[in-house]
């Protein structure tokens, strides 16, 4: 192996510090109007629309809790994995007849 090549010596006094990319502030001033609309706009809903809101509240919880049981499993590997023996195979038959 062959180490003849520099490495840029960063730690040493005079070299320029590593630059880093300028964000577009367009995209920040885009994504900032669109937060400040949303919080607007949410707050409308609440003030002028309160007992829309609260006839919507158990259609909300109901669909997400449909969301999070079809999205939610990826963390552990859906429903295989509750409990039982390692290789996964709790509850279900060998295919072994005695």
């Amino acid at each position: 192996m062959n180490h003849d090549h520099q490495h840029p010596a960063s730690g040493q006094p005079g070299t320029p510090p590593p630059v880093q990319p300028v964000q577009d502030r367009r995209a920040l001033y885009v994504r900032g109007g669109l937060t400040v609309l949303i919080i607007i706009a949410v707050f409308y809903l609440l003030t002028n629309h309160w007992l829309h809101v609260l006839d919507a509240l158990p259609y909300v919880f109901v669909v997400g809790m449909m969301a999070m049981h079809l999205f939610g499993h990826g963390g552990h590997g859906g429903h295989g994995g509750h409990g039982g023996s390692p290789d996964g195979t709790a509850g279900r038959s060998s295919g072994n007849v005695n």
